[in-house]
């Protein structure tokens, strides 16, 4: 698993926003490691899916004459643009299976993100029988739908490569029943 981001703060006990390491200091790092739908580990066993993400530059707050001062005072200073990452947290990865519930520690700021390796987020949609499980997709809808609609299906096209079609079908269901839910709303 490759590290991506730096949790920075949290919106609320599900929802955090986390920075991406500066290609400068980890270069193999690109905008794939953190696309839409991905789903990746915080700290040890704490997993989340990346719903959105945010430019930031931080140099843009300032003043346009005091742009103009930091330009002399500070040459070297650069205007870097930071990306931000918004990952809502779904469950955790225990040994063997995932767990889908909402979970009752919070994050640190500073514990590290990784992008998930296909086979761990497999991992984390089998429950303790071995079979698929998608419970957290009403959490999602709740939460980091309302903000971008096609999040459902870019999660469903990674889960297809890694289950049968039969085992698929499963969370096929589901997601047409959530789909139906959302437009009802």
């Amino acid at each position: 698993m490759k590290r991506i981001a730096t949790i920075i703060k949290s919106v609320s006990h599900l929802d955090y926003v986390a920075q991406v390491i500066n290609p400068r200091v980890q270069s193999q790092i690109t905008n794939a490691d953190y696309s839409l739908g991905s789903f990746v580990l915080i700290g040890t066993k704490s997993v989340g899916v990346i719903y959105d993400t945010e430019l930031f530059n931080p140099n843009s707050l300032t003043l346009s004459s005091q742009k103009e001062q930091v330009s002399i005072f500070a040459p070297d200073l650069r205007d870097e643009v930071d990306v931000l990452l918004k990952i809502l947290l779904l469950g955790s990865l225990e040994t063997g299976n995932g767990k889908q519930e909402l979970p009752t520690e919070s994050l640190d700021a500073g514990m590290e993100v990784v992008r998930m390796t296909d086979e761990s987020v497999k991992v984390f949609h089998l429950n303790s029988e071995g079979k698929p499980q998608v419970r957290y997709l009403t959490n999602l809808s709740n939460h980091a739908v309302k903000l971008n609609p096609g999040l459902f299906s870019c999660i469903s096209s990674q889960l297809k490569g890694l289950f049968t079609p039969a085992q698929f079908s499963v969370i096929e269901v589901i997601e047409r029943n959530l789909q139906w839910t959302n437009l009802a709303k």
